[in-house]
């Protein structure tokens, strides 16, 4: 039995007990009940919160009749993305150009960091870096001028407490691959274009020319 007005935490999805009144009633000693003597709050912590504790949780006194109020705790995991394909292809003398985007993020980054392979790429004594970090909106943008194939590797986006995400740039020389992008269009599309339009050139030609 409980004591009139004792406040219990209740689990929904499966009913548990996790505390009555300042007790932990679950072996998940995560889960901890916090209040002030005097004070009518008592708050349900949850240390270091996984995307399984997300659901509906019963804060519940043992009243006559019972009082209740539910909360839906949904918990997710930030992580960051690179705008564009995961891999990038672009002839050497071009810019590269990336953008990262941090997702499902309650508060802005503290800092997000570019790096090629093991290295930061923000801090790099080669000319012609840009890093324009927007912390309100959660971008990060990388600009290298004039890129060499010695620039090819993996960069990475890395944001305080969130995941981070890579791309895969290849810097060539001389021919292109028909995969190959250049300033987010593909190189292959401007080809077939150019050569329908040739060829109905050479129709139009042959129609006016009889």
């Amino acid at each position: 039995m409980y004591e009139a007005g004792t406040v219990s935490w209740i689990r929904k999805r499966d009913l548990h007990i996790l505390t009555v009144g300042i007790l932990t009633y679950t072996n998940d000693q995560r889960f901890q009940s916090l209040h002030t003597d005097g004070s009518d709050e008592w708050t349900l912590k949850v240390a270091s919160p996984q995307t399984r504790d997300s659901g509906v949780y019963e804060c519940q006194v043992s009243t006559e009749p019972k009082i209740s109020q539910a909360y839906k705790l949904s918990v997710v995991v930030s992580k960051a993305k690179i705008i564009g394909n995961p891999e990038l292809y672009i002839r050497s003398g071009s810019d590269i150009n990336l953008t990262c985007v941090v997702l499902q993020t309650p508060d802005p980054p503290s800092f997000i960091y570019w790096y090629r392979g093991g290295s930061v790429i923000n801090y790099s004594q080669r000319g012609g870096i840009n890093v324009v970090t927007e912390k309100q909106t959660r971008t990060s943008r990388l600009l290298i001028s004039r890129a060499l194939p010695e620039d090819s590797g993996n960069y990475t986006c890395s944001p305080s407490t969130s995941d981070a995400a890579s791309v895969l740039v290849h810097v060539l020389q001389g021919e292109q691959p028909a995969a190959m992008q250049h300033g987010g269009t593909s190189t292959v599309l401007g080809t077939t274009w150019t050569m329908e339009l040739l060829l109905t050139t050479l129709i139009l030609y042959y129609v006016f020319d009889r």
